[in-house]
């Protein structure tokens, strides 16, 4: 994306800050730019926000787990991207599904749980899928957003809380 793609986003992003509806003219407006400036780059609204979701992606890769020296360090590595990333990727993601009206689809968490069981750390009674969908749910932008911005925690307060819950579910 050329400069003026990238200045566009940042406006975008600053905009869904403030609140999930903003306008193309709002972006427009904090661009500096016409509206069909805006139109020349993102044909709608829809297509500026997958945009902004995919620059967040891009800007903060996915963990390798194999890289982890452990599943339950593979965990806290997890845990922490979902700090940093949640902050930044959640208006993007309100905004997004407030334009869609769908609920954006929860991370695949399924290869994690593969690295607890490989491990034999995965508790017993548990199904890889079952596994999967608790830390989806433990890792959602809801949770973060219900601890973080509804209660107040901080970063370090989410990681380590978080991790404990998660470990605890998933191992004997």
């Amino acid at each position: 994306m050329g400069p003026t793609g990238d200045r566009i986003l940042d406006a975008a992003l600053s905009c869904a800050q403030e609140g999930p509806d903003f306008t193309m003219a709002d972006v427009a407006r904090a661009a500096g730019l016409s509206r069909q400036g805006i139109y020349l780059h993102f044909p709608d609204r829809k297509t500026l926000l997958i945009a902004l979701a995919l620059r967040a992606r891009e800007e903060h890769p996915v963990v390798k787990l194999e890289d982890a020296p452990s599943a339950r360090a593979a965990l806290n590595a997890v845990v922490a991207r979902m700090a940093e990333i949640h902050p930044k990727i959640w208006p993007v993601v309100r905004a997004l599904e407030s334009e869609t009206g769908e609920r954006s689809a929860l991370p695949n968490f399924r290869p994690l749980a593969e690295r607890f069981q490989r491990e034999g750390a995965l508790a017993p009674h548990l199904s890889l899928q079952a596994a999967a969908d608790i830390l989806a749910t433990l890792l959602s932008r809801s949770v973060w957003s219900d601890l973080v911005l509804g209660c107040g925690w901080d970063s370090a307060r989410y990681k380590s809380h978080i991790a404990f819950l998660a470990a605890g579910a998933l191992t004997r």
